[in-house]
């Protein structure tokens, strides 16, 4: 029987293959990042694009369909893809052609998913930028069909935050909004801060700010009124955890009102009479919900217990406040440096520091689960109790630790490694 149908010559299926694999992988990977970026880094990317993407962006039906096309390519390419490579294996006479072409649609998937993930999952913003040229090609090869479609689509289909509408803004586009306000200066530095720490303040973990149990200030349940009072006075709190047989055994919340009150009574009280009861809270408790139950419950103090049930630590609600608004200092609080600058470009460093400070002072990056201090990182290369003047190396620094009590690290002299060595040929 004759033909009635023209076939296509293998070698033109190849080359449609070739051809199309990198326009579905572009498709796929524009897409995504679309979909990806809120309103507000859109809206800031077109305006700063310009031209025919600030245009099309300001009609939402035509930027919907623009959108809605490049998900549809992205979609569809891939099954496009496989048919044209079971034809020209059916052509070439292979054997199992369908399975090969799964087999190769898949790694195509797969290596999209890479790229997209390389260029998506960093940056999205300059991811944006990078491919503003990419996307003006699109959006001339598809604007026939946008300007085709978008008559028959109702406004109300792609519409965004219209006015009445009760959705929420994602987290994401709350940190575009607060990344573009203060890179345009629409922001002060300070509240981008503040507003950078309420975005991130619902997920953070109780441990995170909590002042851990060997920097707690306590007193155990026989203790006498004067004796209560001297500890209230050497540590500026007003208000201590009080402890039967050991910390690991809180029974209430001592307040230094109550305490003068009581010395002031022609009957002394007891000491248990005067507690308030305590509020015990898991280390993963996220800082959100301990505001709310903090609330509730009209405290100002939560013990933070471990896995075991021990006492990890304790939270106040001071220490929620800073974690918005940055360090608060009183006058009983010490007012020592967290950091003293030394010669030759190094610091004297608190063993408490955070290891985000050796950043700041020597570009280093430093990240591990498993410490979040500086005397946290000597521990963790050490694996032992350090003694004064032993020297660790790690990340191009130089610890050496200069002063320990009671098995922990109070001072530290971090040197960037060679910088002496500079300084002394920079004299010369």
């Amino acid at each position: 029987m004759p033909e009635t149908v023209p076939m296509l010559s293998p070698g033109l299926l190849l080359w449609a293959f070739v051809l199309l694999t990198p326009v579905a992988i572009t498709a796929a990977t524009l897409s995504a990042l679309l979909e990806r970026s809120g309103p507000i880094r859109l809206r800031h990317w077109a305006e700063e694009a310009g031209g025919s993407l600030r245009k099309v962006f300001e009609i939402p039906v035509r930027f919907g369909v623009f959108r809605y096309l490049l998900s549809l390519l992205s979609r569809t390419l891939p099954i496009v893809l496989a048919a044209i490579l079971t034809a020209c294996l059916i052509r070439f006479g292979r054997a199992h052609p369908m399975l090969w072409a799964f087999c190769v649609v898949l790694l195509l998937v797969a290596v999209t998913e890479a790229v997209n993930r390389a260029l998506v999952g960093q940056d999205a913003e300059r991811a944006l930028r990078a491919l503003t040229r990419v996307y003006r090609v699109a959006l001339w090869l598809l604007s026939p069909l946008v300007r085709l479609l978008a008559p028959f689509i109702p406004s109300e289909a792609f519409a965004r935050h219209e006015e009445g509408e009760d959705d929420a803004a994602s987290d994401e586009e709350i940190e575009a909004f607060i990344d573009v306000g203060t890179r345009e200066g629409i922001l002060e530095p300070q509240e981008g801060e503040w507003l950078w720490g309420i975005v991130g303040f619902g997920d953070t973990q109780a441990r995170s700010v909590m002042t851990p149990r060997i920097d707690m200030v306590g007193a155990p349940v026989d203790s006498t009124l004067d004796v209560l009072a001297d500890r209230f006075v050497e540590s500026g709190h007003s208000r201590i955890p009080v402890y039967e047989d050991s910390i690991d055994h809180i029974i209430g919340i001592l307040h230094i009102r109550d305490v003068l009150r009581a010395l002031r009574s022609p009957e002394l009280p007891g000491v248990r009479d005067l507690l308030k009861p305590p509020l015990f809270i898991p280390e993963t408790k996220p800082l959100g919900e301990l505001l709310k139950e903090l609330q509730a419950r009209f405290q100002q103090v939560a013990i933070v217990v471990d896995e075991y049930g021990g006492t990890a630590g304790l939270v106040t609600v001071e220490d929620l406040l800073e974690e918005i608004v940055g360090e608060i200092m009183d006058e009983h609080e010490a007012l020592a440096a967290e950091l003293e600058p030394l010669e030759n470009g190094a610091y004297r460093l608190d063993g408490r520091a955070h290891i985000e400070l050796l950043d700041e002072l020597f570009g280093v990056e430093v990240e591990d689960p498993e410490y979040e201090t500086v005397a946290g990182l000597i521990f963790s290369v050490l694996g032992h109790v350090p003694q004064v003047g032993e020297t660790v190396e790690s990340h191009g620094l130089r610890f050496t630790v200069e002063a320990v009590a009671d098995r922990r690290i109070q001072t530290v002299r971090v040197d960037k490694i060679g910088a002496a060595e500079e300084a002394r040929e920079a004299e010369a």
